[in-house]
């Protein structure tokens, strides 16, 4: 009996050993990409005010486009001087937005970007900055999201062709962070959650 004991004890540590390489192994893999996009709404509902992302009281089909990103590190991330491109624009190598000087991400939060307007509310404590060309450009159908860093450098994609369903509502990752995107309203009963978690709650 002392020896089933001992066996049983030695298989717990065992596990235990295991789910903690596993979660080390899982942050480490977070961590080997600083920047991520975590939810993108390129197309906005157009019935009355369910596609107001933004805040700002009015529906604009190019001010209420957005795109989540999120530092995954456990350290503060400057973009500044980091690109926005689509797929026109990088063909042209015209951004549509550039990342201001300044602008820094502060460790396992987020930062979002807004075509245009004026944003009103907390967006979960996330920075929050509009399209230095007041407007996203992001198509309904067939575009490619690029962003670039400092350096010119591609550090995150988001290909909406595989999406193009005209879903009237933003594609997250599901789980956040780590999972594939899917449509908001599949994981939750809100349309979009820009600067927060799919579930709404602050990350």
């Amino acid at each position: 009996m002392k020896t089933n004991i001992s066996l049983l004890l030695s298989f717990v540590s065992f596990l235990l050993i295991a789910c903690k390489t596993d979660d080390v192994m899982m942050e480490d893999a977070i961590v080997s990409d600083p920047l991520i996009i975590n939810e993108v709404l390129y197309d906005p509902s157009n019935v009355a005010l369910e596609g107001d992302a933004n805040g700002d009281g009015k529906y604009s089909q190019e001010q209420d486009e957005f795109i989540e990103f999120f530092n995954t590190t456990t350290t503060a991330l400057d973009v500044s001087g980091y690109k926005i491109f689509d797929a026109t624009g990088l063909t042209n190598n015209i951004p549509v937005h550039v990342f201001p000087a300044g602008s820094i991400i502060q460790p396992r939060k987020a930062l979002v970007v807004f075509g245009g307007g004026t944003p009103s509310g907390t967006f979960g404590g996330a920075v929050v900055q509009t399209s230095t060309t007041g407007n996203l450009s992001l198509n309904n159908e067939v575009d490619f999201i690029t962003v670039t860093d400092a350096a010119g450098t591609t550090v995150a994609t988001f290909d909406i062709g595989p999406l193009s369903n005209n879903p009237n509502e933003a594609f997250t990752r599901n789980p956040d962070i780590t999972g594939s995107f899917v449509q908001h309203s599949s994981v939750s009963s809100s349309l979009f959650s820009p600067g927060k978690k799919n579930n709404n709650s602050n990350f």
